[in-house]
């Protein structure tokens, strides 16, 4: 049994997002993501779509039709640079958080999200207050060493492993969690997670740990190299490399309609996340649903 048969049998105060507002947070998504375009045009910084972001900029032109969120990716170098900015140009309108960004973030990437809302999903712990959220994630450079390759995407995936695991743990609460733990299927794939969580937690907190993974994955960022990879993307460290190529120099597209950034490559990257047939529409039960407790969007 999936988690969203586990939601519908359940009396949890979760609901799907409704059409109305499915429609306002992706309006919602595109404004901010034109003012971070912004930021990054006037300082020369490159950004691109990322992930399902940019199957669905290629795919569907924009959105992905059953998915509400927007991915980015942008070289280590530009990324560093972006919450500074951010603050000077927008001031309370949006706070960053993320590893080596902000203090306590369980995240290993960045997320620019804006104030003045409220998003809670199912994953999200009832403790945590978070608004609409861009993810912003960082390109890094792999070592062109075979070994040196193996032992840092190694030491980066364990290591961020223990991390999720921790952050799992501390956010063992929210409703996600809670459902997992409740099936027996569920609860084999989570409790050895949990276990691992709690058990670090003693020794290192989320986000410090995430911190250490940031500087890591960072390590060959002033060092030429002829590939790069993604170690927060979905493939992980090694699933996510790629030629430099591959991604730069960007190349224009439309997303929603408005101008948008894409891997030089695009062809290459996607086949690589999702496959050869990346461009055939999946089955209806293989779409992702989500399940959220609450959205507020001022007008």
């Amino acid at each position: 049994m999936n988690l969203a048969q586990l939601i519908l049998q359940s009396n949890l105060p979760v609901h799907e997002l409704t059409e109305e507002q499915a429609k306002t947070l992706k309006a919602a998504f595109v404004q901010m993501y034109l003012d971070i375009l912004a930021v990054c045009e006037k300082n020369n910084l490159t950004l691109m779509m990322g992930g399902g972001s940019c199957l669905g900029t290629i795919r569907h032109k924009g959105f992905i039709p059953w998915d509400d969120d927007i991915d980015l990716n942008m070289r280590r170098k530009d990324y560093v640079q972006l919450p500074a900015l951010m603050q000077q140009e927008y001031g309370d309108k949006y706070r960053c958080v993320g590893a080596n960004i902000s203090e306590d973030a369980e995240i290993p990437f960045m997320k620019i999200e804006r104030t003045d809302t409220l998003f809670q999903t199912i994953y999200d712990s009832p403790e945590k207050i978070h608004g609409v959220g861009i993810d912003i994630f960082p390109i890094d450079n792999v070592p062109d060493s075979s070994l040196k390759r193996v032992w840092h995407g190694f030491w980066l995936n364990a290591l961020q492993y223990i991390a999720l695991c921790i952050g799992l743990y501390n956010g063992r609460k929210c409703y996600a969690t809670q459902l997992l733990r409740s099936s027996k299927e569920g609860a084999k794939k989570i409790n050895i997670r949990l276990s691992v969580g709690h058990i670090s937690g003693w020794f290192i907190s989320c986000p410090k740990l995430y911190a250490i993974c940031d500087r890591l994955a960072a390590k060959y960022a002033s060092i030429e190299t002829k590939e790069v990879t993604i170690p927060t993307g979905r493939a992980h460290y090694f699933g996510e490399i790629q030629p430099q190529i591959t991604f730069f120099p960007v190349r224009e597209a439309v997303f929603e309609g408005v101008k948008a950034y894409i891997p030089n490559d695009y062809d290459t990257y996607l086949r690589a996340l999702y496959g050869d047939t990346y461009m055939q529409l999946p089955p209806m039960d293989k779409r992702e649903r989500h399940f959220i407790v609450t959205l507020q969007i001022p007008n």
